[in-house]
């Protein structure tokens, strides 16, 4: 009976044990389980998962590691978060840059492109660089070559392209990005790649603006070399002909101050049009009758017109509700004069000079020289029935410093800044000028001013 009682209770005794012993190895595989089923998530990037809801105890090691793979999951949260931000930003950066960004891998295929190197390439919108090779992108073969030479030897490419239909001028810097990773095998086992960066600089209007820079100071040397080498000779023989022939040295002081008069218009010309091209003249718009403006500006050279036996006549309208023009009537009447003056000096005796002012609407369809202008309009035109202007100067004529050959209109030339004047102050009302003109049989030079619109 005894031995009975003690079988019984060892029996139950192991069976207690066995049943306790199952539970917390259930209790520790069920939070081992957990903890894995975490870090597995953490692992495909789940950083929101935590196990602050599960019930892994506090003093034991599965607490220690329930603290620790939080911490993790936290800190892994914050990096992703800064990495995540500053590649925004660094996206944002590349995409507001000016100049083009091209990225590729050590295969020379594009892996990223900004939208200035796509509008340097002038690539369509639905066109997707990323996955095709440089060459398919670029479409240049220079730019290829330059790629290529950076991946085979590691070294900065730099060079002056001209690439696609308008030969943009671009500098090219093609620069290599060493890449290192792990490859497995021994500890610090490396390999290495190299994948590069492309910067495309933009440099068609820089060059434009040098080309013109140097046009000019070319343009203004010439202009001044001629008098000056006049008034200097002219003072040489003056000296010699002073006391033996007292005419002949006043006829050189009139030449001398005629040359003297040319300098000065040139130099007053050229300080209204770097005043006008500089913002420094401000216009002071008002409503304005156009038709009086007109009417004044003949009157002025009337006299001027007759003297060279040519008709100034006005054709202005004369109905009442004519619209008034928002316009500077000082400037405006400076452009009428330049252009009237012109037109005086390449008609021939007997010509015939015809001002008109007219509403006119502006649109893209009905006058493509000013498509750029819409809105209510008024046009003026100066008509004459000179010796014209030949074909390839015409879209010329508005430059600074150039000059209708004179041995084709058998006129005395100006400056050559009048027009140009005439064309940055119709600009700054809003305004378009333009020239038409069938060489021998006359030109007609035409521009508008914005309507006055009544508050």
């Amino acid at each position: 009976m005894v031995w009975q009682t003690f079988t019984l209770i060892f029996i139950t005794a192991v069976v207690s044990g066995g049943l306790t012993a199952l539970f917390f190895h259930w209790r520790t595989i069920r939070r081992i389980r957990q903890v894995s089923f975490l870090l597995k998530k953490l692992a495909m990037g789940d950083l929101e998962q935590s196990l602050q809801n599960f019930n892994l105890g506090d003093g034991d090691e599965l607490g220690q590691l329930r603290h620790a793979v939080n911490q993790l999951a936290a800190e892994l949260r914050s990096i992703i978060q800064r990495i995540s931000a500053e590649r925004n930003t660094m996206a944002t950066l590349l995409q507001k840059m000016t100049d083009g960004i091209i990225s590729t891998d050590a295969d020379g295929m594009v892996t990223g492109i900004n939208d200035a190197a796509r509008q340097i390439l002038a690539l369509p919108p639905d066109f997707q660089p990323e996955g095709r090779t440089f060459m398919q992108v670029v479409r240049d073969y220079e730019m290829n070559t330059l790629l290529h030479n950076t991946l085979e030897t590691g070294q900065e490419q730099v060079q002056l392209l001209e690439i696609g239909l308008h030969r943009p001028q671009l500098q090219v810097k093609i620069t290599p990005i060493e890449e290192e990773w792990g490859r497995g095998g021994e500890a610090g086992e490396r390999s290495q790649g190299r994948s590069v960066l492309v910067v495309l600089q933009d440099l068609t209007e820089l060059s434009r603006l040098e080309r013109v820079r140097r046009d000019f100071v070319a343009n203004i040397s010439h202009e001044l070399r001629t008098p000056l080498a006049s008034i200097k000779l002219m003072t040489e023989t003056l000296y010699a002909v002073l006391e033996d022939d007292p005419q002949a040295a006043r006829d050189f002081l009139d030449r001398i101050d005629t040359e003297i008069d040319s300098l000065t218009q040139l130099v007053r010309e050229l300080l209204e049009l770097s005043r006008i091209e500089s913002g420094q003249v401000k216009l002071n718009l008002r409503a304005t009758d156009l038709r009086q403006v007109v009417e004044q500006s003949a009157e002025r050279l009337r006299a001027q017109a007759q003297r060279h036996g040519l008709q100034l006549v006005t054709a202005t309208g004369g109905e009442d509700s004519f619209p008034l023009a928002l316009a500077d009537p000082e400037r405006v009447s400076q452009v009428l004069i330049n252009l009237i003056h012109n037109a005086i000096k390449f008609t021939s005796y007997g010509g015939r000079i015809t001002l008109i002012v007219e509403k006119f609407r502006l649109s893209p369809n009905e006058n493509p020289k000013s498509a750029h202008t819409e809105g209510d309009k008024l046009l003026l035109r100066v008509c004459d029935t000179g010796v014209g202007i030949p074909p390839e100067d015409l879209n010329r004529v508005f430059e600074r410093f150039y000059k209708v050959d004179k041995a084709r209109t058998g006129a005395e030339a100006g400056t050559g800044l009048g027009l140009a004047i005439a064309k940055h102050i119709i600009h700054a009302h809003g305004g378009e000028i333009w020239a038409e003109s069938e060489f021998g049989y006359g030109s007609t030079f035409s521009f508008t001013i914005p309507v006055f619109a009544i508050p």
